[in-house]
């Protein structure tokens, strides 16, 4: 019994996440494979990034997130103008709890517009630290075309994101590549590959095309057919080359040997055998360069790729409003754009968390790519566009977005928790 006179202290709310069994997702025919502890939770992030802490601190490999970019403006699913000062610290609290819950190789993508995007890397500098940015990418997410492009001034086309390492000594990425356009420098084509290449004979790619589609030569002028070229090239990728200078010294023997003799064999085309290393094609005193190396598999297409730079503009997101099967006007990303995230900085079976999670594309793409994932929406939309959308992602009835690209067919499934002060005692 309390001593007489002194107040009684009242029940608290001890807020927890209960699972709602009803509302989770399972596929009907299980792969060996199939990952089904994914969780999709609905409640305020911070109270929920604080509940899962305990379980999941230092298991995180990847967190993205597309927070509210604090434009003023107010749209259908939630209110987009919080008065600066605040934002920030809103934004700061997350981040300090999203640096517990990331591995010590994990990585932080945090997209955003120009509006704030200065202050929100001061923020993030501060509690992920400056050494620890790795890099901000700019994001071309539309064209200057529309009622935008009659505005004096500035056309915004971009957005941006901003990524981290929880600590870049330990930072785990993968090399990727980004589709680009066919580099006219490759003009030549040997006619006789399967010759020795002694014995090969190099015509204009040009002509070989020309002759391989029965056309005339002049109906290729203006850049007539460039579409169907490209095609010919990345089919004949093998034989389409360029002539390049080396120098001596940036080889070595047999290597500069050959290139040496090359020189005085103009014609002929010789090879630097190396065992340990692809071979060295000279003609000419020169490298000859096949297109081959250029030539990469880019979400599930064989295209001309360059290593991933920090411009992206070969993702506009078009047909988008389709992704998913789900409408959520000004906040949806592309699902090759979270792909290329996670293909930058995942494996399979990393741990992937979004706790913004608006429509469900990260949830979405990270159960294609078969990671795991955790997702927080505070909003309905949890239920009425995210539940939907990763169902039919499990059922393998969702064909749109990476579906193509990661080769999804369906499978794993998902839990449905929300965030409820249940009281205590």
């Amino acid at each position: 019994m309390p001593a007489r006179g002194r107040p009684q202290l009242a029940e608290v709310a001890s807020p927890v996440l209960v699972e709602d069994p009803a509302l989770g997702h399972r596929a009907a025919v299980a792969g060996p494979d199939d990952l089904f502890d994914n969780r999709l939770i609905r409640g305020d992030n911070l109270a929920v990034l604080r509940l899962l802490e305990p379980e999941f601190a230092g298991r995180v490999q990847c967190v993205y997130i597309d927070p509210p970019y604090n434009t003023g403006q107010v749209f259908a699913h939630y209110d987009d103008g919080v008065e600066h000062g605040r934002w920030l610290a809103q934004m700061r609290e997350r981040l300090v709890v999203l640096r517990r819950l990331l591995t010590d190789s994990g990585t932080l993508f945090v997209h955003i517009d120009d509006n704030e995007l200065a202050y929100l890397i001061t923020v993030a500098d501060e509690v992920f630290g400056r050494a620890n940015r790795i890099a901000v990418i700019t994001f071309k997410q539309s064209s200057v075309s529309g009622p935008k492009a009659v505005n004096a001034g500035f056309v915004s086309t971009a957005s941006f994101i901003v990524v981290y390492a929880r600590q870049r000594s330990s930072w785990r990425a993968s090399r990727v590549h980004a589709a680009t356009a066919r580099d006219a420098r490759y003009t030549r084509y040997i006619d006789n590959i399967d010759d020795p290449h002694e014995r090969w004979r190099l015509v204009p790619l040009r002509q070989a095309f020309a002759r391989a589609h029965g056309l005339e030569l002049r109906s290729l002028r203006g850049g007539a057919r460039e579409a169907e070229l490209e095609a010919f090239v990345l089919a004949s990728a093998h034989r389409v080359v360029r002539t390049a200078r080396i120098a001596a010294r940036d080889v070595g023997e047999p290597a500069r040997a050959v290139l040496a003799r090359s020189a005085a064999q103009p014609g002929v085309v010789l090879r630097a055998e190396r065992p340990d290393r692809e071979d060295m094609y000279f003609l000419g005193g020169e490298q000859l360069i096949f297109y081959s190396s250029k030539v990469r598999e880019v979400d599930g297409r064989l295209v001309t790729a360059q290593a991933l730079s920090t411009i992206w503009d070969d993702l506009l997101p078009n047909n988008l409003h389709n992704e998913g099967g789900v409408e959520f006007s000004h906040g949806k990303k592309p699902e090759l754009l979270l792909k290329r995230c996670l293909d930058v900085a995942t494996a399979p079976g990393d741990l992937v968390l979004d706790c913004f999670a608006g429509s469900g594309t990260t949830a979405a793409v990270a159960h294609k790519l078969r990671r795991r994932w955790l997702a927080v929406e505070l909003g309905a939309h949890a239920e009425t566009h995210c539940l939907p959308r990763l169902r039919a992602v499990v059922d393998g009835e969702d064909r749109s977005g990476a579906t193509a690209a990661t080769g999804w067919r369906g499978g794993g499934g998902f839990r449905f928790f929300r965030f409820v002060d249940a009281p205590v005692g």
